[in-house]
C-alpha cells in the first residue's frame, strides 16, 4: 500500500480506484486467487503509459539505443540533488515508448522550487544526451520526441506562468478569461516580449541539456554497466538499481547550488 501511495502522490480518489479495478482485472485474466503486488504495479504502468507491446520486436541496434537512452535518464535522474528518487527503468516497449524511468517522489507535495525543476528537465535531457554522447551528435533517434515536448512545456511553464525566467522574474503573462471561457485575443504581451520569452525558454532547455551531459560524461563507466544490465535483463527494480548508481558522482559543472 506504502508502494501505492508513493506512485500515485498527487492523484486524485479516482486514479487509485481506476488502478484497484486494473489490477482485478489483470489478476483474473492471469488465474490468481488473489491480487498480488506484482498485479497493482502491472495496472498502475498500464493506466500510467499504456499496455506492454509484447508483439512489438526491435533489433538489436534499437534495443542498445534504448538501454542506453533510459540509463541517461536514471543517471541524471539519480545524481541531482533536487530530483527524486530512480523507482524502475524497463526496456519493454508500452503505450508508446519503447522504454521508461520511473521517478517517485517520496511524499505528496504541492510546491517546486527552481532548483527541482530544473532537475527534472536536466533528467528528461539525460536520454538524449545519452544518445549523443554514445552514438554520436547526429545518431540521435526521435526516441527523444516525448522529452522534448515535455522540456518546452515545462519551461514555457516556468517563465509564462510562475515568473521563473532569469530576465523575465516575477513577472507572468496569463491568459485572458472570463468564467470558464478562454478569450483568444492572441498573446497577453507584445512582439518584444515573446521574444525574450523564447529566449528565456531556449536558455533553461539549453541549461538542461548542458547539465546532462555533464553528469553522463563523469560517469560513462556507470552508464554503460547500467545499459549492459538493461540489455540483459530488460527491467530493472529499485534494489537492482542501488549498488550500480550508488558511485555515481555529481560534477561541479552540473552544479546549480
Amino acid at each position: 500500500l506504502e508502494s501505492l501511495a508513493k506512485k500515485t502522490a498527487g492523484s486524485s480518489g479516482a486514479d487509485p480506484a481506476n488502478i484497484a479495478n486494473e489490477a482485478a482485472i489483470t489478476a483474473a485474466r492471469e488465474s490468481h486467487k488473489a491480487i498480488s503486488n506484482k498485479d497493482l504495479t502491472e495496472a498502475f504502468e498500464r493506466v500510467a503509459i499504456g499496455p506492454e507491446r509484447k508483439s512489438k520486436v526491435m533489433n538489436e541496434l534499437e534495443k542498445k539505443i534504448t538501454a542506453y537512452h533510459e540509463a541517461g535518464h536514471a543517471i541524471v535522474g539519480h545524481v541531482l540533488p533536487d530530483s527524486d528518487p530512480v523507482h524502475k527503468v524497463p526496456i519493454i516497449p508500452r503505450g508508446r515508448t519503447g522504454g521508461v524511468t520511473w521517478f517517485l517522489p517520496p511524499e505528496d507535495r504541492s510546491y517546486k522550487n527552481i532548483y527541482e525543476l530544473k532537475d527534472v528537465l536536466a533528467r528528461a535531457m539525460g536520454g538524449r544526451a545519452a544518445e549523443e554522447l554514445i552514438f554520436g551528435k547526429d545518431a540521435v533517434t526521435t526516441g527523444a520526441s516525448s522529452d522534448l515536448k515535455n522540456v518546452a512545456e515545462l519551461s514555457k511553464s516556468m517563465v509564462v506562468e510562475e515568473g521563473m525566467g532569469s530576465e523575465l522574474r516575477n513577472i507572468v503573462f496569463p491568459e485572458e478569461s472570463t468564467g470558464y471561457y478562454t478569450i483568444t485575443t492572441g498573446k497577453p504581451y507584445s512582439e518584444k516580449t515573446a521574444e525574450a520569452i523564447d529566449l528565456e525558454i531556449r536558455a533553461l532547455s539549453e541549461e538542461a541539456m548542458t547539465r546532462a551531459k555533464e553528469v553522463l560524461k563523469a560517469n560513462q563507466a556507470i552508464l554503460d554497466k547500467l545499459a549492459d544490465e538493461l540489455l540483459k535483463h530488460e527491467t530493472l527494480e529499485e534494489k537492482e538499481l542501488e549498488p550500480i548508481l550508488k558511485s555515481a558522482s555529481m560534477p561541479d559543472s552540473a552544479k546549480l547550488h
